[in-house]
């Protein structure tokens, strides 16, 4: 013989999804009026300027990382962003070398193989 267990009434919840929504939106991030579009426009700066060290001097020469030309698109890379979106020099710099590090660690990668 088998047995079924019943849940009273009382166990059984309903979900708003308008409300569910709502507070899902209320937990994301807030940010304040033209700060979206200044974040993407500091972004697509540092991409192309990562395309630039691309066609620019070769960032890795004999199998080795040339500093220098990386200093040099980072730099570009860092006045080109602070341009636009007027942050700090440390935040545009640190933001451009990441960049152009990955950059140049594709390049060094695609010699490799």
């Amino acid at each position: 013989m088998l047995l079924v267990k019943v849940a009273p009434m009382s166990a059984i919840r309903s979900l708003s999804w308008s409300a569910a929504m709502r507070d899902i939106e209320r937990d994301r991030g807030q940010f304040r009026p033209g700060e979206r579009a200044a974040i993407a426009r500091a972004n697509a700066f540092a991409k192309m300027a990562a395309d630039r060290a691309r066609t620019g001097a070769p960032l890795v020469v004999g199998g080795q990382y040339d500093r220098r030309a990386i200093m040099a698109a980072a730099i570009k890379a860092a006045q080109a962003r602070r341009a636009v979106s007027g942050e700090a020099w440390g935040v545009c710099l640190s933001a451009a070398l990441k960049g152009v590090w990955q950059v140049a660690k594709a390049a060094r990668l695609a010699k490799a193989h």
